[in-house]
């Protein structure tokens, strides 16, 4: 997430996240209601209205696997300014269309806020994911509640502990390769 840490929008949507993840959205799959519900951002981008949203959420644009269409997914990130790279984590232990997808064909577009691009998806090994998460939860300790109940099990100050949970988290870094007009 990357709107500032000392904002109150920041600690409100943290809270609401962190109730919707750690109580209502079911672990096998979304559901009906959270499918619609996480994919409304994309409705922001079409109306033109990204810039909204886009400290929030970017719009990943894969290649179906088995139908070679384009689909849309909204997805959290972070954004690392000094290289110029986006991260995106799977959910549901990369049982996701979006992530089966990038791992089929890791050419993609993405759109966050008034910037699109295509890049290249690279796969994060555990240890980087394990070292983005420690980041992540000195940032916002509520991601530490998230990712236990998603990961199955506590996080200590366990270097381990928190790599065994990374594992259950596949991430891709993005980098920009070419701005779409």
């Amino acid at each position: 997430m990357n709107a500032s840490p000392s904002s109150p929008f920041f600690h409100l949507y943290m809270k609401v996240e962190e109730f919707l993840l750690t109580r209502l959205v079911p672990l096998d799959k979304p559901g009906p209601f959270f499918k619609w519900l996480f994919k409304a951002p994309i409705l922001h981008y079409r109306l033109g209205l990204g810039w909204m949203v886009g400290k929030l959420f970017l719009v990943l644009t894969t290649t179906g696997r088995k139908s070679g269409k384009l689909r849309r997914t909204p997805l959290e990130y972070s954004y690392d300014p000094a290289t110029d790279t986006y991260v995106i984590v799977a959910g549901w232990g990369g049982k996701t269309d979006w992530f089966r997808n990038v791992s089929a064909d890791p050419n993609v577009e993405v759109w966050v806020g008034r910037r699109r691009f295509k890049a290249r998806a690279e796969r994060l090994s555990d240890a980087e994911v394990a070292a983005w998460m420690a980041r992540t939860i000195r940032i916002n300790p509520a991601s530490k509640a998230i990712w236990e109940r998603w990961g199955g099990e506590t996080i200590t100050d366990s270097p381990e502990a928190l790599l065994r949970v990374a594992a259950k988290f596949p991430s891709f870094r993005l980098k920009p390769l070419e701005d779409i007009k």
